[in-house]
Formats: C-alpha cells, sequence, structure tokens
C-alpha cells in the first residue's frame, strides 16, 4: 500500500530539509513524496529538484504562487497512492509516523485516520489533546461520538476534532471528493474547509494515539502578522462549511457549532484590526468592523451562541456584532492593540 505525502512549500529554505529528511527517514518506506514548490522566490526550487534526484520515490511539481489550498490540490493531481497525507514545508514528523498509520490502516481500512501532534515552540512542545475514547469508529460511533463536538468542544474555543490535515490520512478518493471543489481564494481556515467536510463524508476513522507531528510556531507566519486582507476572506471558510452542513442529515447538531466557529473567524478579524503592525486610521478600521457589525446572517448565526458560556472579551465581540456597536467594538481593537 502507498501513500503520498503531499508538501506544500513556499519560501521556507531554512526548515524544508528537515521536513523533507524526516520523510525520507520514515521507518515506512512505500510513500510517494510530492513536493510542490508554489512559486518560491528562495532556494527551494533548487532543494526539491536536489532531493527528486536522490531519491525515485520524491516527485516534484513547480508551479506559480496560488496559496497553500491550490498546492495541495495540484500535488493531489499527481499523487499515486492509495492514501493520501500533508506535511507543511517548516514542520517535520517522528520516524514511525506512517509505519503507525499504515498499520492501523491495515486493521480496520478506514476512510481517514488520525493521530496527536505537538505545537512546537523555540523552548518547548505542547501535545494537543482531542477528544477521542475509541481506536476505530464506525459510521454510527461518529455520529454519535464525534459529530456533536466536532467543529466546537467546550471550554470556548476548542476544536472536538483539530481541522488540521497534516495529522491525518485520507483515503485518494473520499480526499478528491472533499478538497478539489473547494475554492484556491482560501486563505485561512483551509484545512477545515475540507478536513470537515471528509469527516462528515467518511464511514470510518481510526485513531493512533501519540504525538507524531511537530507543527512549528513560526512567529513571522500569518497568523502572528497583521493581515490587510483578513476581512475580505475571513468568512469563506465558514460560507463553505455552511453550505455542505445545510445538506447533511447531522445538520441539527451541526449548525449550533458552526455559529461559534463563526465567532472564533470574526474574533480572529477583531484581534487582527488590533495588531499594533496595523497602520490604518480609526476610520478605516470602524469602517472594516462595521462589514461585520449588525449584519443581518452574522446576527442570526449568533443568535445559538449562549453568551454565558463564553470569556469576557469574547462577550463584548459577540454582543457588538449581534447590535451592531462599530464604535465600541473598535474601541475594544485598540485596546487590544495598546494592551490598556
Amino acid at each position: 500500500m502507498t501513500i503520498s505525502v503531499i508538501v506544500p512549500i513556499y519560501k521556507v529554505e531554512a526548515y524544508l530539509r528537515q521536513c523533507v529528511d524526516s520523510i525520507l527517514a520514515q521507518t515506512y518506506t512505500d510513500l510517494d513524496i510530492v513536493l510542490v514548490d508554489d512559486g518560491s522566490t528562495d532556494n527551494c526550487p533548487a532543494i526539491c529538484d536536489a532531493y527528486a534526484r536522490k531519491d525515485a520515490r520524491v516527485q516534484v511539481v513547480h508551479k506559480p504562487n496560488g496559496g497553500l489550498m491550490s498546492a495541495r490540490q495540484a500535488g493531489l493531481r499527481v499523487a499515486k497512492g492509495d492514501y493520501v497525507g500533508f506535511v507543511d514545508g517548516d514542520d517535520w514528523i517522528e520516524p514511525d509516523m506512517y509505519a503507525r498509520f499504515a498499520a492501523a490502516i491495515d486493521r480496520y481500512a478506514p476512510d481517514m485516520a488520525l493521530c496527536e501532534f505537538y505545537y512546537a515552540f523555540a523552548d518547548h512542545n505542547e501535545p494537543s489533546t482531542q477528544h477521542l475514547q475509541r481506536a476505530y469508529y464506525t459510521k454510527a460511533q461518529l455520529a454519535q461520538e464525534i459529530y456533536p463536538t466536532m467543529l466546537y468542544h467546550a471550554p470556548y474555543y476548542s476544536f472536538g476534532i483539530n481541522p488540521c490535515c497534516w495529522s491525518k490520512v485520507f483515503k485518494k478518493e473520499l480526499l478528491e471528493q472533499c478538497l478539489y471543489p473547494v475554492t484556491p481564494k482560501v486563505k485561512i481556515g483551509e484545512d477545515a474547509a475540507f478536513t470537515y467536510p471528509c469527516l462528515l463524508a467518511a464511514d470510518s476513522l481510526a485513531y493512533v494515539d501519540g504525538c507524531l507531528y511537530h507543527y512549528r510556531n513560526n512567529a513571522q507566519s500569518m497568523t502572528n502578522v497583521y493581515d490587510p486582507k483578513m476581512p475580505d476572506y475571513a468568512l469563506i471558510p465558514y460560507q463553505i462549511l455552511k453550505s455542505v452542513f445545510e445538506e447533511s442529515p447531522y445538520k441539527e447538531i451541526l449548525m449550533p457549532q458552526l455559529a461559534y466557529y463563526l465567532l472564533f473567524s470574526l474574533n480572529g478579524v477583531v484581534r487582527n484590526e488590533a495588531s499594533p503592525w496595523n497602520d490604518k486610521s480609526t476610520e478605516d478600521s470602524k469602517a472594516v468592523l462595521k462589514r461585520f457589525c449588525g449584519d443581518a446572517a452574522v446576527k442570526a448565526a449568533l443568535l445559538s451562541v449562549r453568551t454565558s458560556s463564553l470569556p469576557l472579551h469574547t462577550r463584548v465581540v459577540k454582543l457588538c456584532l449581534e447590535h451592531g456597536k462599530v464604535q465600541l467594538l473598535n474601541l475594544y481593537a485598540r485596546l487590544l492593540r495598546y494592551k490598556l
């Protein structure tokens, strides 16, 4: 059984060798390693080509820069494996990660499998914790035990199942069904936009206990800097999931979770506006927040979020969004910016 490992790569020269070396060092060797150079302007393209010359399992896709989603889709188009996994170009994995996935696949033949992972900081690792009690879930068990808290698990904000795709492997046909329809315009929440649809479409899931993936907490990543375009695409993952959930037989348990996810996404917009690297004027920031404050669709969705279940700062955001309090929300963002 071949497992394809897709590595989207964009300007990660400092980390790329550690990443690829950790894949080549896997104790499970039946791998199809797809390095997708997403228009990198550093030395990543040459590094990728050098690996392809050294190991026949490595294939390289060079493409114009199109973002993470387009890179993953390009990798899937050439993937040869029965199952497909992902590794981000600045992360690395434990030597037995794919051996343990392969063992679970041999035993259960699941549509998906997942493991735990480490958040890798400069001076320490923090293990992930997901709310899984079984090594294998049937469809009925997914419906009873996973779907009710898949997207949101109290306290705010925790995922029942973390949406990250890199701690998972997918049957190729399942991934093709759920990844290709996602617009490449999605720039945040890319993983959620297809991993949750995959979980809903899956008939079975295997769980491999243990932290086998190292997710590098990069201080220069897009989650740690100001993104002026965030308001334009912040709600795309929510809209994708809404369209999927509304057609699901599990709609009644999914939509309330999605409301919490919407609030989580909008809280990200507020915090982005509060970034110390945001040099917008007060009026420009207010204009951004006004797009969401009092919006009828936002207000309707947030009605199912229990205010009492939220931490204080998130209650402020929710109430401002519901009642169109642009001035107050902008003041809150400025207080965050200056840490007052």
